[in-house]
């Protein structure tokens, strides 16, 4: 499969994927809350979040064994993808056996210092179904799935996670319904993704030659400690938030975080599995040698990352407030209005995409050990600016933190490829994100002018969101089509291209 065929049939299947995973999850949070209020709503986000450090005794693995699997698979040397993978599984298994001892430990001492209304043992056997599914992954699934994500088979772990997810939802409502227990919800949803390692194995069985007998090759592994610092940059990010809420802030506003937190992440997910279909087929360019095709490569990458995270983000920035108050409407138990922290929520995960590239540069390179220090300063940033910020400002101060973090890290990144891989003269950089950043300022505020925002119901909420998205794509096809045109034309050059040659064969026929 040539590189075009499997970013085009990866980013399709992945984008399905992701268009699947927010509207789950709009359904399941909505039907906590619901059921059960905004406090088992915050008190389930809470457990979760604190459960996912887990990852951090990954070690960041998952992006240098990718690495380590681009060369081999692309010079069929059967081998050496066995010896990774033998030592990648002892490696996830070690992890699982850690992971009981630290769930254990988790549903032991959360409800010792979180203030909930429920009992200890109630919270306790919470803890241990929410960590059933990840124990999972860990255990059995995530060795099998990196294996097919770096043969640029994105496409397969996309399908199968959509059935998944659909089968999920369905449980979690019939669930809901028959048994009205939180626990009973999420025992449910842990059964049904036990099946998900099993497609994997079958299929890894059926298209590899993984042979068991190959020793274990420890040289990808020797430098999980390189990709320790990328690894906790990521988990702070992604859960610091949280956490810092459930110590400083009441279970109702762990709960309006997770509400917002839920659509913008969902968006942040569909933007980057851009860059996950792109990513395989990327690193096999790279380790290619050839750093002019590299660097086109990456400037395409680059552009289409920003192109699509302005669409999204912009959007957000515009309808996610009035969106949340369509959603929880009739929830009276705390206040989700909060356009503030809506707006700079936003603004941080669109940094995030915009920095994606970069970071996935580094890993296809395997510079993991360089630029691990970028990492840890994020991760301290990102910490100690919420902690400071957060009595006084709420919401707002974790935001600002996460931003600050984050920012840090892209720059950092910018100038270290610059230096190291891409060479890249930095002012590409800062011409991209000058001209992406006056669109998505001009678009928010032509759509917050020319709109009263406020939606009584779901049909208006679409309405209206629709209205905005035109307006954003007219504004931002404009401007790129000033300062991109070469860029635009490649992306849109194949569905030109397919949309004249039906054309023709509607004609011949």
């Amino acid at each position: 499969m040539n590189n075009r065929k499997a970013v085009t049939r990866n980013m399709i299947c992945t984008l399905l994927l992701q268009f699947v995973t927010i509207i789950s999850g709009l359904i399941v949070p909505r039907i906590i809350l619901g059921y059960f209020g905004s406090e088992v709503n915050g008190l389930v986000s809470s457990i979760t979040q604190f459960l996912n450090y887990i990852a951090l005794f990954e070690g960041g693995i998952s992006g240098v064994i990718m690495a380590s699997l681009y060369k081999p698979l692309r010079e069929n040397n059967e081998d050496k993808v066995s010896g990774i993978i033998n030592a990648t599984d002892h490696f996830f298994r070690q992890i699982g056996i850690f992971y009981i001892i630290y769930m254990l430990i988790v549903a032991f001492v959360y409800p010792l210092f979180v203030q909930v209304d429920f009992s200890r043992g109630y919270v306790f056997v919470l803890t241990c179904v929410l960590g059933m599914n990840l124990f999972v992954q860990y255990f059995f699934s995530l060795t099998y799935r990196l294996l097919i994500n770096a043969d640029r088979k994105v496409y397969y772990v996309s399908l199968t996670q959509i059935v998944f997810i659909v089968l999920n939802v369905i449980g979690v409502i019939i669930s809901a319904r028959l048994f009205k227990d939180i626990i009973a919800i999420k025992l449910i949803s842990a059964i049904v993704f036990l099946v998900q390692p099993i497609l994997y194995s079958a299929y890894v069985k059926k298209h590899y030659c993984i042979n068991k007998k190959i020793p274990r090759d420890t040289e990808a592994l020797s430098q999980r400690w390189a990709g320790f610092g990328q690894n906790l940059a990521y988990f702070i990010h992604a859960n610091t938030d949280v956490v810092v809420l459930t110590i400083f802030t009441p279970l109702t506003t762990v709960s309006i975080y997770s509400v917002f937190y839920m659509v913008i992440k969902s968006l942040k997910s569909l933007a980057i599995s851009v860059s996950a279909a792109i990513l395989p087929s990327f690193g096999n360019v790279m380790a290619g040698g050839d750093e002019n095709e590299t660097n086109k490569v990456f400037d395409l990458y680059e552009f289409g990352m920003q192109f699509i995270s302005v669409f999204l983000f912009t959007c957000c920035i515009v309808m996610l407030n009035s969106f949340v108050a369509v959603y929880t409407k009739g929830i009276t138990d705390a206040n989700y209005n909060q356009l503030a922290f809506c707006i700079l929520m936003t603004v941080a995960e669109l940094i995030f995409c915009f920095r994606e590239p970069y970071v996935s540069a580094t890993y296809a390179a395997s510079h993991f050990k360089q630029t691990a220090k970028y990492g840890y300063i994020e991760a301290g940033i990102n910490i100690i600016i919420s902690v400071i910020l957060v009595k006084q400002f709420g919401l707002i101060g974790v935001a600002i933190g996460t931003a600050i973090g984050m920012s840090y890290r892209m720059l950092a990144l910018v100038i270290y490829l610059k230096k190291n891989i891409l060479h890249r003269p930095i002012k590409i950089f800062i011409k991209k994100i000058s001209v992406f950043g006056v669109i998505t300022v001009i678009s928010s505020l032509i759509c917050f002018i020319l709109f009263d925002l406020s939606c009584p119901s779901y049909i208006i909420w679409f309405v209206k969101a629709a209205a905005v998205a035109l307006i954003v794509i007219v504004v931002e096809t404009g401007i790129c089509l000033i300062f991109y045109k070469n860029e635009l034309a490649q992306i849109f050059r194949p569905l030109i291209r397919k949309i004249k040659q039906n054309k023709v064969s509607s004609k011949e026929d």
